[in-house]
C-alpha cells in the first residue's frame, strides 16, 4: 500500500514542478531591478500553489493553529520547528511561514529543488564540516538582518521514529546572533503522508505555531536557558496535537 500511494500521490505531484521552477525564477527579475517585495510575492504566489497541489496530490487536509502567534509584518522572524517528515517544508510554507530553511548540503545537488531554495533564501549547512556550519549560521544571521525570516529544525535531521528527538546545541545561535525573534512551531501527521503512508483516505496535517520569543529582550540567563524552553515548548505543542494511528 505505501509504495502504491506514493507512486500515486508523485504521479499526480510531478507535472507541478516544471513550470513552478520556471515560473520562479522569474522572480531573480524583480530581484536584479531591486524590486525585492514585488520578488517575493511573485515567488510566494507560485509556491503557494504548488504546496495546495501538493497537499491534494498526497491526501492532505491542512490544518493551522495558533495564526495570531505571528509577529507583526517586518519583524525579524526565525521559525522552529520539529522534522518528522519531507513534507516538513511544504508545511511550514503552506502555513505561511515563508522564508529561507537551513537545509542539509545534500540537498544542493537535486536539480530543480536547488533552484527554488535558491530564490527562497536558504542556506546549507555541511554537518561534517565546522568551519562550513559557522559560515551557514553566518549567512543565515545576514538574511535575518536583511529582512528574510529564516527556519531552522534544530533536531538537525527528520526523526525516524515520529518523536521529537534532541535538539542540537547551537541549534539557536542564528537566531539569538541575529536578535530575532524565535516562533516555536510543531509539525504532526506529515510522515503519514510519505515516509509511512498507508492509506489514500485524507490524513490531517497540523502545523501549530506558538507564542514568539523576542531574544532581543533576553539577558544572559535568559540566552543561556532558551534553548531548553523552546524545545519545551514545542513538545509540550507536539504532544497536544492529533497523532494518525494505523488501523
Amino acid at each position: 500500500m505505501k509504495k502504491l500511494k506514493i507512486i500515486v500521490s508523485l504521479i499526480i505531484c510531478i507535472p507541478i514542478f516544471v513550470p513552478t521552477v520556471i515560473l520562479a525564477m522569474l522572480s531573480e527579475v524583480f530581484f536584479l531591478l531591486r524590486l525585492k517585495r514585488i520578488g517575493r510575492a511573485w515567488l510566494y504566489f507560485w509556491l503557494s500553489i504548488t504546496i495546495w497541489w501538493i497537499w491534494l496530490s498526497f491526501g492532505a487536509k491542512f490544518i493551522v493553529q495558533g495564526r495570531e502567534n505571528l509577529p507583526k509584518k517586518g519583524s525579524k522572524v526565525c521559525y522552529v520547528a520539529n522534522h518528522q517528515s519531507m513534507m516538513d517544508i511544504p508545511a511550514l510554507y503552506g502555513a505561511g511561514l515563508w522564508g529561507g530553511i537551513i537545509a542539509k548540503i545534500e540537498l544542493k545537488k537535486v536539480f530543480g529543488l536547488n533552484i527554488l531554495m535558491k530564490e527562497l533564501g536558504c542556506v546549507y549547512i555541511d554537518r561534517k564540516d565546522m568551519r562550513q556550519s559557522l559560515k551557514a549560521i553566518l549567512k543565515g544571521v545576514e538574511n535575518l538582518n536583511n529582512g528574510l525570516s529564516m527556519a531552522i529544525y534544530p533536531e538537525g535531521t527528520r526523526s525516524k521514529s515520529g518523536q521529537i528527538a534532541p535538539f542540537k546545541a547551537g541549534a539557536l545561535k542564528m537566531a539569538t546572533k541575529a536578535k530575532a525573534i524565535i516562533v516555536p512551531v510543531a509539525i504532526q501527521n506529515t510522515r503519514a503522508l510519505f515516509e509511512n503512508a498507508y492509506t489514500f483516505k485524507r490524513i490531517p496535517v497540523y502545523v501549530s505555531i506558538q507564542k514568539p520569543i523576542d531574544t532581543s529582550t533576553l539577558d544572559e540567563e535568559g540566552l543561556k536557558e532558551l534553548p531548553e524552553r523552546v524545545e519545551t515548548v514545542i513538545r509540550s505543542a507536539y504532544d497536544a496535537l492529533p497523532e494518525v494511528r494505523k488501523r
